[in-house]
């Protein structure tokens, strides 16, 4: 940082902070994010800018640590020692696409007018990485962001990416995924039918089962579960499926809002939120 500027002082320290929190630790999953190219613009405690390319970049996953063996308690996080009120004008997240493990996922994201608080800790959060002495938090329950987002991959790309996901998951476990199918169709103007299909080996035992959802997207963030049913041609799965039949049922007609994490007074929701299957799998959504 160039001396005397508070954080978030200049360019070049935001970057390095935006760096520093792109590095990957022993307990994550994701490698090549030091990789996207960072831009960004300063003036006194407004972010101007920051742009976050992940255009060409190609991510592996890896194996998830053994569960049963991995750390799960986080370190306390050290104490707040500044704070600091400023905005982030705008903020761009782009991929055009990326790859992961080899299947392109087209990314664009931008949300403008976010009130925050710049954050400065007694200590580094991450030892070893000065650069996360420095923090930030969102202020005033995001009251004024606006923004947008679309997410777009091939449909028929959708099971080798869901694979290389939860492979790794259930290595972690000691579970190896022998098959997977996954299918998403378009469900009339508001919903999608969902459609699955899986194999999983462990140690001696194997086990598949099947399942279709019809699921509702309303445009204010509003997902309802129409219909559901599993099934297995295995009948020791088929006769465990059966003693969940009832409460399986009984999800038909649940709803979930997407809002209910972001709805404090004056904050931001969700709206135009619209899931399209054809050719591409594309979702998108606004931020108001």
């Amino acid at each position: 940082m160039t001396p005397d500027l508070p954080w978030p002082g200049d360019a070049e320290t935001v970057i390095r902070w935006v760096r520093a929190a792109l590095q990957p630790t022993d307990a994550e999953l994701v490698r090549g994010l030091e990789n996207v190219r960072i831009s960004a613009d300063v003036s006194g405690s407004t972010l101007e800018s920051l742009s976050v390319d992940a255009s060409g970049v190609e991510l592996t996953l890896l194996p998830a640590p053994d569960p049963l063996t991995a750390e799960t308690a986080a370190p306390p996080e050290p104490e707040v020692v500044q704070r600091r009120p400023g905005v982030l004008r705008n903020l761009r997240l782009t991929a055009d696409p990326v790859r992961v493990e080899g299947i392109a996922v087209s990314i664009d994201v931008q949300i403008s007018d976010v009130p925050v608080e710049w954050l400065v800790y007694a200590e580094p959060t991450a030892p070893g990485q000065p650069e996360t002495i420095h923090g930030i938090d969102l202020a005033d329950g995001g009251a004024g962001i606006r923004g947008s987002l679309t997410a777009s991959l091939r449909a028929q790309d959708l099971t080798p990416l869901l694979s290389s996901l939860v492979r790794p998951v259930l290595h972690g476990y000691g579970i190896r995924l022998s098959r997977l199918k996954a299918t998403v169709t378009q469900d009339g103007a508001d919903g999608v039918r969902i459609e699955a299909g899986a194999g999983i080996r462990w140690r001696l035992l194997a086990a598949s089962a099947r399942g279709s959802a019809r699921v509702h997207v309303s445009p204010d963030g509003i997902v309802t579960l129409r219909d559901l049913t599993i099934g297995s041609r295995n009948p020791f799965v088929s006769l465990a499926l059966r003693a969940v039949r009832r409460s399986v049922q009984e999800q038909i007609g649940k709803s979930f809002d997407l809002n209910d994490d972001l709805s404090v007074a004056g904050g931001p929701r969700l709206t135009d939120v619209r899931v399209v299957a054809g050719d591409d799998l594309t979702v998108s959504a606004r931020l108001a």
